[in-house]
């Protein structure tokens, strides 16, 4: 009998101290790399929701600014741009201007809606890679200053930045306006 009871002690036997921190130290382990890969993944995340932030806000401002500019109601009122700043003067007679300013933004009044003067657009953008350019119906560069009446098209560069990402986005358009040509005096 002292026999069996021998057998059955040595088969009764449970984990070592050793096995214990064994199995700890690895649990340990893979839980630090779980942490690891979650913190990774979390930051991917948050970077691609901020880039696409960034861009969205990019595009809005740029094409809202493509869009009124191609209400321009004929080449004569663009008097007064420049290639940092623009004047739109709509079909219906309303100003709206946008400036590009040295302090990266840019800025838009709209006599359209009151109370919109001088309303922040956008400030993330690179004031020294910005620009609005006037061409002639040949495709030259327009001095605005003096034969703002020769443009027919306008190209737009501009460059956004912020902390992680820049966009450049170029466009040209020809205004409503423009594009219709300019009123004959039986029209006027």
């Amino acid at each position: 009998m002292i026999q069996i009871k021998k057998k059955l002690k040595n088969t009764s036997r449970g984990f070592t101290m050793i096995e214990i921190l064994v199995v700890l130290a690895a649990l340990a382990i893979f839980g630090m790399l779980t942490a690891e890969i979650l913190s990774n993944a979390t930051k991917v995340y948050s970077n691609s929701l901020n880039k696409q932030k960034f861009i969205s806000e990019a595009r809005s401002s740029f094409f809202k600014i493509i869009r009124e500019i191609s209400w321009q109601k004929n080449s004569m009122s663009l008097s007064g741009s420049t290639n940092k700043k623009i004047n739109i003067t709509t079909l219906d007679g309303n100003i709206i201007t946008y400036e590009i300013r040295s302090t990266n933004d840019i800025i838009n009044s709209n006599q359209q809606i009151s109370g919109s003067n001088n309303q922040i657009l956008t400030n993330k953008i690179d004031y020294s890679n910005s620009q609005f350019s006037y061409f002639d119906e040949q495709g030259n560069i327009v001095n605005i200053q003096n034969q703002f009446n020769n443009v027919q098209s306008i190209k737009l560069e501009i460059k956004y930045i912020n902390e992680n990402h820049n966009i450049t986005l170029k466009s040209s358009v020809i205004p409503y306006g423009v594009l219709i040509g300019r009123p004959m005096s039986y029209h006027e």
